[in-house]
């Protein structure tokens, strides 16, 4: 199984992200990687098998664009073949082996598997960092359908994708999609220390640029200042355990 990803302007849960995924039994990483996150991105493939992109346009992930992962598929991806389509903070929890929801989705007629996004908080609603031995589940055990709730945005996302279908913005949707009725959940290590300050300017970008979903950008930075941290028990989330279950106190 290949996966396709880009990083723009922080690497650091890279390692946490091969890990995870080779763990699900992918087998080739495609990386784009910004020439200030290169060395960075080289020294944490390691042995994995992966292949590194210097000179693709990473940028335009800031406001939706996919041009980087396009090219890479159009290269390394056949026609009929199945990959995974993901951005380097998004963990898809495939509670399942891939091939069993691949061939589920062939016999239904699908191209395309949907995940939706579960972003994930530290316990207090703080923005918090992590170590390359860190447990995220563990320093962010809430989880939140925060995208939906209070940006009001599209939070699913086709993550396992056949052949050459178009995407449309950020991966949402595809041209000529035939969505399987299997939806995973992707665990959205969004919100550490950073965080607020991307968020800021990449609200600017879209404003500049006359994006209608700045207004979305602009929600995130509202709640925010309104509260200081992620007040994740007003936008339904929950405290889950190594099962992901909610915990539920007695």
């Amino acid at each position: 199984m290949k996966l396709f990803t880009a990083i723009y302007e922080d690497a650091r849960l890279l390692r946490h992200f091969l890990r995870h995924y080779d763990s699900a039994g992918v087998t080739e990483f495609y990386v784009a990687t910004s020439a200030a996150c290169a060395s960075e991105a080289k020294a944490a493939v390691g042995d994995y098998n992966a292949t590194l992109f210097e000179q693709l346009d990473v940028h335009d992930s800031l406001i939706g664009g996919n041009a980087a992962v396009t090219e890479m598929r159009r290269l390394h991806q056949a026609e009929n073949e199945w990959s995974i389509i993901v951005d380097l903070d998004e963990f898809v929890e495939f509670g399942a082996d891939i091939w069993q929801i691949v061939s589920a989705a062939e016999n239904e007629g699908a191209n395309v598997v949907r995940g939706i996004m579960y972003d994930r908080f530290t316990v207090d609603g703080r923005l918090a960092d992590f170590d390359q031995d860190s447990d995220l589940s563990k320093v962010y055990p809430v989880r939140a359908r925060f995208i939906a709730n209070v940006m009001r945005g599209a939070d699913y996302k086709g993550v396992l994708v056949k052949g050459q279908l178009k995407a449309a913005v950020a991966h949402h949707r595809f041209v000529g999609e035939k969505v399987a009725s299997t939806v995973l959940e992707i665990a959205h290590y969004k919100w550490n220390t950073r965080t607020i300050a991307r968020v800021e300017h990449a609200y600017r970008e879209v404003v500049k640029r006359g994006i209608p979903w700045a207004i979305e950008y602009r929600r995130i930075l509202d709640h925010y200042e309104q509260h200081g941290r992620m007040a994740w028990e007003h936008f339904g989330g929950e405290l889950i355990g190594l099962d992901r279950r909610p915990i539920v106190n007695t």
